[in-house]
């Protein structure tokens, strides 16, 4: 007459939390319940199991109470079973062997004439059934379902679904038994029949193709939303499988949209008509008659949604829109203001479905246009959401190999601009500088301005040295291939006239040389790029080889034409260059990248053989050559004779 109540426990765990003494408490209290539990009152065993069902809702374990709350279960008195089964719920699992010894009490309580006895019974199997269990209760459970209180008939129609799962094989046994649900005197039991056919659909609807006409009839002739919204659900999962039903849906799913006040169900027939519009097409590739009256009633009804001042619906609405246009996309177009205006709300996930909605609204013709706006959003945008304009603007640019795309020059342009923005994550630059070599690989109209745009970008002070280098790695390589691979196709005082004025005078640099070519040089071999990735750092190196060799031909081809003014001012623009690649190289020698000194040795190797570096000794090869190179010119060596260069 002394035990604590569930009340008591509660209280006392409450009290003793702030004293730091709650767990003292609790193995307190479940050794105060292992005690009861050996008594012989029901009550006070029904009490135990109570308090024990609490704090193993709280993480206690009270699997070693197993034997004790089936012997609750099977108590008379329903207050008791309650107790019982309320505990097997929570704490048993399919994988306890006291599930063995539980299933000849589950028929028994099935059998029992109280209907909430059965029901409890019920609920239990549904939460603890394992594969063994559900064979040997399958029999009992379908025939409850023929019982005479719809209540329990209710309960074992939903039990089935769990026991379906557990047992897959007893579905092709008794689902005719299921089936006859739907045709049951009460609405309850015909929803429960819905909605257990509705998520036994969702692996594979083709099964279920045959019951179409009892579903089609149920959508007709129900005014229960909920069990309308599964079954609409249901019927757009089977029109891919029977695509003549698509054009039977389309005149009661308008009427269900034009009469109903409740969202939910409104949306889920809007949901069932965007997949069942693409099937509704005739064989000659005509729509449905119908088909136009319900594009239009869909576009009216989702851009209500979108409208509304509820963020769900509006987010909603914007998926149908989604959905929509993969049939009728010029039908979506229309609403092209109405999505843009979406991108300025404050739910990110609203302004990304709509970011998603309107690149498939792109044509050739809009291209610019969205692009530029989407670009003002890029200025503001932050994080991921950020992330995600610089892929859209990227993708819609480049979708379906360019076909959208009628000006190369701007799209070099708009990836350079988005290169340049800071905060751009690193992902995305390897996306931009991926497109900048493509381009330019594809288009050799474009080639020009892209030299010149990456030659600006790599003598940036900006870019090199503040600290955004690094993380414009990618971009930087594709600049430095661009440079290195297409530089000869620009003429050089085409190129100077394409730089921005602060970076072709080179006021901003203290070069003070002339030359761009030169200029860039400098930058490629600078060694702060040693801190570069290595496939940057490789990129640099053959990048520099190339432009000192254009040099070496220019300066050649100058003297050749007899101009002694320009023979001896390129002459001496090339001796500087001379001396800048005999200056820095040794410093490259020593990349930290294996492959990046493998490629430079071979390049030091190659100029002593041309004589523009003084030649090793003969025992030397390799790096061992590249540093008899690199000694030989510091000493003095390779005087005007040695650049081998016929001055003419």
């Amino acid at each position: 007459m002394f035990e604590k109540t569930l009340q008591d426990l509660v209280k006392g765990i409450r009290s003793n939390k702030h004293h730091g003494k709650a767990s003292k408490f609790i193995s307190q209290a479940i050794a105060e319940c292992k005690e009861e539990l050996r008594m012989s009152d029901p009550f006070i065993k029904a009490n135990a199991i109570r308090k024990l069902t609490f704090l193993h809702m709280l993480g206690y374990d009270m699997s070693w109470a197993a034997f004790n709350v089936m012997e609750i279960m099977s108590q008379p008195r329903f207050c008791h079973k309650r107790e019982g089964y309320l505990a097997a719920t929570h704490a048993f699992t399919g994988e306890m062997d006291v599930l063995l010894l539980t299933t000849n009490l589950f028929k028994k309580e099935f059998l029992a004439p109280n209907q909430y006895e059965a029901a409890l019974a019920l609920n239990c199997v549904s939460n603890v059934v394992n594969g063994e269990l559900a064979r040997n209760l399958l029999g009992d459970v379908v025939s409850l379902t023929q019982h005479s209180r719809a209540y329990v008939r209710k309960k074992a129609v939903l039990s089935l679904f769990k026991l379906y799962v557990k047992y897959p094989q007893g579905l092709r046994i008794t689902f005719d038994k299921l089936a006859e649900r739907l045709e049951d005197d009460e609405p309850s039991v015909v929803s429960a029949a819905v909605n257990v056919i509705c998520e036994l659909a969702n692996k594979n609807p083709r099964n279920y193709l045959a019951m179409a006409p009892q579903f089609f009839r149920l959508m007709t002739s129900s005014s229960n939303n909920w069990m309308l919204i599964k079954v609409v659900k249901l019927l757009g999962s089977l029109v891919s499988e029977e695509p003549r039903l698509a054009r039977k849906l389309l005149e009661p799913l308008a009427t269900i949209i034009r009469n109903t006040q409740a969202k939910s169900l409104q949306y889920e027939c809007l949901h069932t008509l965007t997949l069942a519009l693409p099937y509704t097409r005739r064989a000659d590739g005509s729509d449905a008659k119908a088909a136009p009256a319900v594009v239009d009633l869909c576009c009216r009804s989702l851009q209500s949604f979108v409208e509304d001042a509820d963020q769900n619906l509006k987010y909603l609405g914007l998926v149908g829109f989604v959905e929509l246009m993969r049939s009728h996309p010029r039908s979506v177009m229309a609403h092209r203001e109405l999505v843009l205006r979406c991108l300025n709300d404050d739910d990110v996930t609203i302004r990304t479905r709509a970011l998603e909605l309107l690149t498939g609204m792109v044509t050739r013709r809009s291209l610019v246009e969205l692009v530029h706006r989407l670009l003002v959003h890029v200025g503001v945008a932050e994080g991921r959401y950020r992330s995600e304009l610089v892929r859209k603007i990227i993708f819609m640019c480049s979708r379906e190999k360019y076909s959208f795309l009628a000006d190369f020059d701007w799209y070099v342009s708009v990836l350079v601009k988005l290169a340049r923005l800071p905060g751009v994550p690193g992902a995305y630059t390897e996306l931009i500088a991926a497109q900048l070599i493509d381009v330019c690989i594809r288009v050799a109209d474009v080639r020009t301005l892209a030299v010149t745009e990456m030659a600006a970008l790599l003598l940036d002070a900006e870019v090199m040295t503040d600290g955004r280098a690094r993380p414009l790695a990618e971009v930087l390589r594709a600049a430095a291939f661009i440079v290195g691979e297409y530089h000869a196709s620009v003429p050089a005082d085409e190129l100077l006239e394409g730089l921005p004025a602060g970076v072709a005078a080179g006021a901003d640099f203290g070069f003070g040389f002339d030359s761009v070519v030169h200029r860039l040089l400098r930058v490629l071999m600078h060694p702060r790029a040693l801190q570069l990735p290595p496939p940057v750092l490789r990129a640099f190196g053959a990048a520099a080889f190339k432009l000192f060799v254009t040099q070496a031909r220019l300066a050649s081809n100058v003297g050749a034409e007899g101009d002694e003014g320009s023979a001896a001012e390129a002459l001496a623009e090339f001796k500087e260059s001379v001396a800048l690649v005999r200056s820095r190289v040794g410093v490259w020698l020593m990349a930290p990248d294996a492959e990046a000194q493998v490629r430079l040795t071979n390049v030091v190797v190659l100029l002593a053989a041309l004589k523009l570096l003084p030649a090793p000794k003969p025992a030397a090869s390799g790096i061992e050559a590249a540093a008899a190179a690199i000694s030989g010119g510091a000493n003095g060596g390779g005087g005007g004779d040695a650049f081998g260069i016929d001055m003419g």
